[in-house]
């Protein structure tokens, strides 16, 4: 017993020296400084990944987003799931307008969300605002038929488009 005594009183010893007059009290500094860091980084990232979906101003490209996200839950999107989203597209984008232009700025947005459920919360206060029921309905319609392509749709892409109905429907 006072060898595990002195064994203990000789490690604290070292331990009390190295953090008096080592560097110990620098080294738990940066340790802690690194690790407020990277929690700090992370949010950065998230919020820097999250900019395209808040820059959306238009419910046609915030359609355009659920639609491509949609077609992301399968996979990478295949030609004829992008062809489905342009036709789509062009049914609610004004004539004249850059249809290639939105479809880049949407496939980006798309990728940089950080999951489909966090795209959808940031896109659905636009769409509850600017969007009526006849429109909400048209807009589901657009998802699903993005989703059937390729043997009708998956399970996570009927959660995808259920969930993105039901916050759509939700008064605030």
């Amino acid at each position: 017993m006072p060898v595990i005594a002195a064994v203990v009183g000789a490690v604290m010893t070292g331990l009390i020296y190295w953090f008096m007059y080592g560097n110990g009290m620098e080294q738990i500094d940066r340790y802690l400084g690194d690790r407020r860091n990277a929690k700090l980084r992370l949010k950065s990232e998230a919020a820097f990944k999250a900019a395209p979906l808040r820059a959306i101003r238009t419910p046609a490209d915030a359609a355009g987003v659920l639609m491509q996200l949609v077609a992301l839950v399968r996979g990478t999107p295949t030609p004829e799931q992008e062809t489905a989203i342009e036709e789509q597209m062009r049914t609610i984008v004004p004539a004249g307008d850059d249809l290639a232009a939105r479809m880049a700025y949407i496939r980006h947005a798309a990728a940089q969300a950080a999951d489909a459920d966090t795209a959808i919360d940031h896109i659905a206060p636009l769409l509850r605002e600017k969007l009526d029921a006849s429109e909400r309905d048209d807009l589901e319609r657009m998802l699903e038929a993005v989703a059937v392509i390729h043997h009708g749709p998956t399970d996570r892409q009927e959660r995808l488009i259920a969930r993105a109905v039901r916050v759509l429907a939700e008064q605030h």
